[in-house]
């Protein structure tokens, strides 16, 4: 418990912290919705940019499934709302000036080494709730995280609670 609370202190404590972006669709009621299924991407079959590590997958379905339980959501494979998921990264935008281009990190010459490290990747958490009724994506949700953040049960579901906080109803 008190590993748990450090962790929670450590990750809000920073200044960008749980910045979590929503989308929903005009026709989104959470009140419509009693029960849900999820699906989990095939780590034999996914693009070269998204996680693929079997292990993390399914400890952000397990994190999904305990969130939407504890949202009053019960988990059901005839459900037509269908849960999915997917961690991806996303490469950082390069902005050459003159002085980066020329003489290197802060105008100095041999700093070019440090170039590969600028402008690290950066990595999204993103959670689509898929209406079949509907047939279309009706709430979206994504985060921006640290990918070795998913190779801890609880971290993953502190995550994917910090995500589902900005579902309509949940407290």
């Amino acid at each position: 418990m008190l590993a748990r609370l450090i962790i929670l202190v450590l990750l809000t404590s920073c200044a960008s912290g749980f910045v979590v972006k929503v989308d929903s669709d005009e026709a989104f009621s959470a009140a419509k919705y009693k029960d849900f299924k999820i699906f989990k991407p095939d780590p034999f079959r996914v693009e070269s940019d998204e996680e693929e590590n079997p292990i993390r997958i399914n400890r952000i379905a397990r994190a999904l499934s305990l969130s939407l339980v504890q949202l009053g959501l019960d988990q059901n494979d005839q459900s037509p709302l269908k849960v999915s998921f997917s961690v991806k990264e996303k490469e950082r935008y390069k902005q050459i000036n003159s002085s980066h281009f020329f003489y290197g990190y802060r105008n100095d010459p041999f700093s070019y080494r440090f170039y590969a490290n600028d402008f690290p990747p950066i990595n999204y958490l993103s959670v689509k709730f898929f209406d079949e009724d509907l047939d279309k994506v009706v709430w979206y949700a994504n985060m921006r995280i640290n990918t070795s953040s998913l190779d801890d049960q609880d971290l993953a579901n502190e995550i994917i609670s910090q995500i589902l906080s900005k579902y309509p109803g949940s407290s």
